[in-house]
C-alpha cells in the first residue's frame, strides 16, 4: 500500500471525501459518504493513509465477494452432472446438485485468492480510488443476481430486492457497472424467458434499484452550499446530467483511435494477469462452460463471453493512460471461466473422497496464489512510491510565502496539492492554480475565490466577462469563439499583472507546452523549482532550493515516474543554465547536481514497456543525458 498520495486523482479524491466535497464526474457520490466515514476513523495518524486503507479493505473484500459468486456458480450453475428427473423445458431453472457441499465453498476459495491477487485487482488495493468498491459491487451484485434467477424464478423474492438495491448502489459508485447489462439482460431472458411475469418482475426492480441511486441527490444539494471542492457544480438538472453522465471526459470517449493502442496494451498484460497457470485454468473453463451448457439451458457460456466482449467494447475506445481499470469487468468473467476450471478438476478427483478434494483444492491456490504473486508483486508494490508527495513539498516548500502557481500536472502533483493544503493545511499561502481548469471550468473560479479573495476581487471585470462565454461554452450553449479566447487572454493577462505584489510562477509544464492566450505578454524566467513570471527579462537570485527525494526503494520506469522526475530535473537544469550564463559557475553546479539526483534508472531495460511508456523513459534519458553534459561542461 502507498504510505501517501497516489498519481492522477488520489489527492483530489482524498480532499473531496473529506471533506464531503463533490469529486470529479461522475461524482462517485456512495465512494464520498464511505470516504468520508474512513477518513475520519481513528485507524491512522493521517488521512491519506486512512484512504488507502479503505481501497485496500474494499479490494479484500471484494475478493471476498467473489468467494461468494463462485460458492453460488460452482454449487448450483457450473456441475455436468445432475439428478434424473429434471426436466428439459424451456425456462427451466438450474436444480441443485448432488455435489459434496464442501465442493463449491473449496472452487470459491480458490478462484477468490486468484482474484485477490491478479494484476489489475490487486492494484486496486494500494491507494485511494473508486475502483476498490467496484470490485466489490460486481461479484456482489452477480451473487444475488444468479440467485434470483435459482430460488424465485420469475417472482419478486428477497434476492431480486437485494440484486436491484446493490445494482443501483453500484451505479451510485461507478456508472461502467452499466457493462453488466448485455451480460445479465441476455441471462435473464434466457432462464426466465419473455413471459408477462418476468417482464413485471423487471419493472417492479426499478424501486429498489432507485433506491440504490439516491445517493446522487447529494450532489445538487452539495453543490448548493458551494464547497471548496465542487467539482462541476452539479446544481441544476442540465449541470447535475453533464456530471453523472461523465459529459466532461465525451472528448476521450467513443475514439476509433484509441482502439489499437488499447487492443494491444490488453493482449500485451493479459498473459501476466493471472499468471501462466492462470491461463490454463483458463482455456479448461472455457472447455467446461462450453460442454456445461450443451443441453442449452444453462447459457452460461454465452453470459461470460458477453460480459467480456461486452467490457472490451466499451473501453477499447476509451482514449485515456490509465485504462486498466477498465477491463475489470472482462477479468471477472475470466475469473468465473477459471473457477468453472476449478470446479472441473476438482470434481475430477472426488471420487477419491473429500480429502482428496480438500488437498487438490489447497494445491491449487497455493499455486494460482503464489504464481500470480510472483508475477505481480513488483507491479502493484507501492510502499516505496513517494513521488507526489515529494514533489508537492519540494514544490510548496520552495516557493515564498503567498507566492501563485500555474500548473498544468494535475497526475504528478497538482492534485496531491489539494490534500496537502486543504486537508494536512501544509503551505495554505501558497495559491495553486490549475492552468488547465482556469481555462475551461467555471465551478474552478468559485473554488479560487473562496481561496485567494483579494487576488480574484482585483480581475472580477475581466473574470466575469470571461466566466459569460465560459459558461455558455460549458452548458454547451452558443458562444462566440473569437471572444472566448480574446476575454481569456485579457483575464490571464490582468490576473498576473494585477498581483505582481505577490511573487507568480509557472511551473515548467505550462512553459514546455505554452498557451498562445495565457498571459502572453510575461516572460517565464527560470528560477529555482519552477519559473518567474515577469514583465521582462531578468535574473532571479533564489535561495537554493531543499528537496526530498526518497525513491531509493521505487525504481519503477512509466509516464508517471518518469514524468515527475523530469518535470523537476529540467526546472532545476534550467536555473543551472542561467546561473552558468551569468557566471556564476559554482551556483550553476549546484543547481545541476540537484537536478540529477532526480536521475531515473538509465541502464533499466524498456523493451517491456508500454509504447506510451517507453517513448517518454527515452525521451527522460535523452534529457538527463543532456543535463549531464552541461554538468560536465561546468568546470
Amino acid at each position: 500500500m502507498a504510505s501517501g498520495v497516489p498519481f492522477i486523482d488520489g489527492g483530489e479524491l482524498a480532499t473531496a471525501v473529506s471533506t464531503l466535497g463533490i469529486c470529479h464526474p461522475t461524482g462517485y457520490p456512495l465512494f464520498t459518504f464511505i470516504g468520508y466515514l474512513f477518513a475520519h476513523l481513528p485507524i491512522a495518524a493521517h488521512v491519506i493513509v486512512r484512504l488507502n486503507i479503505m481501497a485496500s479493505f474494499f479490494t479484500a473484500l471484494g475478493a471476498a465477494s467473489m468467494v461468494f459468486l463462485v460458492h453460488e456458480l460452482a454449487g448450483h450453475w457450473f456441475s455436468l452432472k445432475r439428478t434424473a428427473s429434471t426436466p428439459k423445458q424451456k425456462g427451466s431453472r438450474p436444480v441443485d446438485t448432488e455435489e459434496p457441499s464442501s465442493l463449491p465453498v473449496l472452487v470459491g476459495v480458490v478462484t477468490g485468492i486468484a482474484a485477490a491477487f491478479s494484476g489489475t485487482w490487486w492494484a486496486q488495493s494500494n491507494g485511494i480510488e473508486v475502483y476498490p468498491l467496484h470490485v466489490f459491487f460486481v461479484p456482489t451484485v452477480l451473487t444475488f443476481f444468479f440467485r434470483m434467477l435459482r430460488i424465485e424464478g420469475t417472482a419478486f423474492g428477497k434476492n431480486a430486492v437485494l440484486f436491484a438495491l446493490t445494482l443501483g448502489l453500484s451505479f451510485s459508485n461507478h456508472l461502467t457497472t452499466i457493462l453488466l447489462a448485455p451480460a445479465c439482460l441476455y441471462m435473464y431472458f434466457a432462464i426466465g424467458g419473455f413471459s408477462a411475469q418476468n417482464f413485471k418482475r423487471l419493472m417492479l426492480l426499478a424501486v429498489p434499484f432507485v433506491i440504490g441511486l439516491l445517493p446522487y441527490v447529494y450532489l445538487p444539494i452539495r453543490a448548493a452550499q458551494y464547497p471548496l471542492m465542487d467539482w462541476g457544480h452539479p446544481g441544476d438538472l442540465k449541470l447535475f446530467l453533464k456530471q453523472f453522465t461523465g459529459g466532461q471526459y465525451s472528448i476521450w470517449m467513443n475514439r476509433s483511435e484509441a482502439v489499437p493502442k488499447n487492443w494491444a496494451y490488453f493482449w500485451h498484460e493479459f498473459p501476466t494477469e493471472f499468471s501462466l497457470l492462470g491461463m490454463l485454468l483458463l482455456v479448461i473453463g472455457c472447455y467446461a462452460l462450453i460442454i456445461n451448457t450443451a443441453s442449452k439451458r444453462l447459457h452460461l457460456a454465452s453470459f461470460v463471453l458477453l460480459l467480456f466482449a461486452g467490457c472490451l467494447a466499451y473501453s477499447m475506445r476509451y482514449d485515456i493512460h490509465d485504462i486498466a481499470q477498465y477491463f475489470l469487468a472482462a477479468y471477472v468473467a475470466c475469473l468465473i471461466a477459471m473457477a468453472c476450471a476449478v470446479a472441473f478438476v476438482l470434481d475430477l478427483v472426488k471420487k477419491r473422497g473429500a480429502s482428496a478434494i480438500v488437498v487438490a483444492a489447497l494445491i491449487l491456490a497455493l499455486g494460482i496464489g503464489g504464481a500470480e504473486i510472483a508475477t505481480s508483486y513488483h507491479e502493484v508494490d507501492e510502499s516505496g512510491n513517494h513521488m507526489v508527495d515529494d514533489y508537492t513539498m519540494n514544490m510548496l516548500n520552495n516557493l515564498p510565502p503567498n507566492a501563485i502557481i500555474f500548473t498544468t500536472a494535475w497526475d504528478f502533483w497538482t492534485s496531491g496539492a489539494f490534500y496537502y493544503q486543504l486537508v494536512e493545511n501544509i503551505r495554505p499561502d501558497v495559491l495553486v492554480v490549475d492552468a488547465a481548469m482556469l481555462r475551461d471550468r467555471p465551478w474552478y473560479y468559485s473554488h479560487l475565490q473562496q481561496r485567494a479573495p483579494e487576488v480574484m476581487r482585483r480581475v472580477k471585470p475581466e473574470m466575469d466577462a470571461f466566466l459569460v462565454q465560459l459558461r455558455a461554452f460549458d452548458r454547451d450553449e452558443p458562444f462566440d469563439q473569437v471572444a472566448i479566447g480574446d476575454r481569456y487572454k485579457e483575464f490571464t493577462e490582468a490576473l498576473v499583472a494585477r498581483n505582481l505584489d505577490r511573487p507568480i510562477y509557472a511551473a515548467p509544464e505550462v512553459m514546455q507546452q505554452r498557451d498562445g492566450l495565457f498571459a502572453p505578454s510575461f516572460k517565464m524566467i527560470p528560477a529555482g523549482i519552477a519559473l518567474r513570471m515577469w514583465p521582462r527579462d531578468t535574473i532571479f537570485d533564489v535561495p537554493m532550493a531543499k528537496i526530498q527525494w526518497r525513491d531509493e526503494h521505487y525504481r519503477e520506469r512509466s509516464y508517471y515516474t518518469d514524468n515527475t522526475r523530469l518535470l523537476q530535473a529540467m526546472a532545476f537544469a534550467m536555473t543551472g543554465q542561467v546561473y552558468a550564463g551569468a557566471g556564476k559557475i559554482a551556483d550553476a553546479r549546484a543547481w545541476t547536481d540537484l537536478a540529477l539526483r532526480l536521475k531515473p534508472d538509465m541502464n533499466a531495460d524498456l523493451t517491456d514497456l508500454q509504447p506510451r511508456d517507453r517513448d517518454f523513459a527515452y525521451t527522460t534519458n535523452e534529457q538527463f543525458e543532456k543535463i549531464e553534459k552541461l554538468r560536465a561542461a561546468l568546470k
